[in-house]
């Protein structure tokens, strides 16, 4: 199992009167991430998709002050369906685990029409699949305590 890991700097636009990040901008960090993994996986092996999300659900679990440096996204797939991802990313800093969000994704067509997952997508997005089935409905309750 692997998780697909980038980094982000954090800037004092994403962060809310308090001078913590605000949480929707956590959620972009969560979807950006998805997306780089998308350009990563079209770069390295071809696999070009065009997603859209249809679920999302986000556990906030300790402030992420605007003045941290950076963010480490860790995304790993929960499932790999038919014509459907469950993605699973934390936000991580020096100071603990900030996030942790799930959001479900449908595959699309060039036309804008609902496609099945290739076999070759399925192959490189199954490397990121989660340890021993773990769902992230767990993950999410974890990382709330």
């Amino acid at each position: 199992m692997e998780s697909f890991t980038t980094r982000r700097r954090i800037r004092m636009s994403d962060a809310d009167v308090y001078g913590n990040v605000h949480n929707l901008s956590m959620i972009r960090y969560a979807e950006d991430t998805a997306v780089e993994l998308a350009w990563a996986l079209q770069e390295e092996h071809g696999v070009r998709s065009y997603w859209g999300v249809a679920d999302l659900q986000a556990s906030f679990t300790m402030p992420l002050p605007w003045t941290t440096a950076e963010v480490v996204l860790s995304l790993q797939a929960e499932k790999v369906g038919r014509a459907s991802l469950t993605l699973l990313t934390r936000i991580t800093s020096e100071h603990g685990t900030h996030a942790t969000v799930r959001s479900r994704v449908i595959r699309f067509d060039s036309t804008g029409n609902r496609a099945a997952i290739t076999p070759e997508e399925r192959a490189q997005y199954s490397r990121y699949l989660t340890p021993d089935g773990q769902s992230a409905g767990k993950i999410l309750a974890q990382s709330r305590t």
